[in-house]
């Protein structure tokens, strides 16, 4: 008895201490500022879910609400593909697995409010956030509900748990999963590829959505941005919910209009108004 108990004051004492320290709590804010959770510095080799328990929030971009959190190991993310709505706000893409010393046969693991105790996602209830280093894939969503953060489910994967775009520089990979799987669409691309952004649509219909795709050399551009919301500014430091959407205890809301864009760093494109300047001047020329 007297042995149970030093273990449960020594679990509870490591407990507060990564409190106090930080690094548990992430925020997800758009397409270039986001946290996710993976095992902490120096564990390396190891199956994700061998360290769910003590896993940490590492964030790449502005994430001022994600107090403590570790950063982005650089070149892990290859694409993100942001989605919010009013029940929730998700981020998807493609990793490689090697930059952050995961193992590449690793089929995952899942961390959310029970794992590691005491996590949570800033402004949101639940969150459930899933590394496939084998698929080359993951998955972070925040909500107020648990329908729409199933926490139950970690073995059906990204794909059933955060239905979304997927696409990135990557091709092939068992069991990649497919933007193709939802049967709605918010006509956005990780610019890439073309492929659509498909809306997790879980009760929303038109969600707000922006994306990403890093060059070939893997690191995410600093000039993609996440899609102006009707409702309010995207990557504001101020909310977690940049995006402008409001979360609801219910998980349901009502049709909001939808925005995306697409960003791609290893390219770029003529402004709108230069070529409307030459359509003009042409036009002129041809009754001169």
């Amino acid at each position: 008895m007297v042995k149970l108990l030093g273990l449960s004051v020594a679990m509870s004492m490591a407990f507060l201490k990564q409190i106090a320290a930080g690094g548990i709590v992430a925020q997800v804010a758009d397409a270039n500022d986001f946290c996710m959770f993976l095992p902490p510095p120096g564990v390396t080799g190891m199956p994700i879910s061998d360290n769910e328990w003590d896993s940490q929030a590492y964030c790449m971009g502005n994430t001022p609400l994600a107090s403590g959190a570790n950063t982005m190991p650089a070149g892990l993310i290859l694409s993100a593909h942001y989605v919010a709505t009013d029940a929730y706000v998700q981020v998807t893409g493609q990793i490689d697995p090697t930059k952050a010393g995961l193992l590449a046969t690793d089929e995952g693991g899942q961390c959310d409010i029970a794992a590691p105790q005491g996590s949570s996602c800033a402004g949101w209830t639940y969150y459930v956030n899933l590394i496939e280093p084998v698929n080359n894939v993951y998955c972070m969503r925040c909500c107020n509900d648990p329908v729409n953060c199933n926490r139950g489910i970690s073995q059906a994967g990204c794909a059933r748990i955060v239905p979304g775009d997927y696409s990135g520089p990557l091709t092939g990979g068992s069991g990649l999963p497919s933007s193709s799987a939802n049967p709605t669409s918010s006509g956005s691309s990780s610019g890439n590829g073309g492929s659509s952004a498909s809306s997790p649509g879980n009760s929303v219909a038109n969600p707000t959505s922006s994306s990403f795709a890093a060059p070939s050399n893997g690191s995410p551009s600093s000039s993609a941005s996440a899609a102006s919301s009707p409702s309010g500014a995207p990557g504001s430091a101020s909310s977690p919910h940049s995006s402008g959407a409001k979360p609801s205890s219910s998980g349901s809301s009502s049709q909001q209009s939808m925005s995306a864009q697409s960003v791609n760093s290893a390219s770029s494109t003529t402004p709108m108004n230069l070529v409307s300047a030459l359509a003009v001047v042409m036009g002129l020329s041809i009754f001169m």
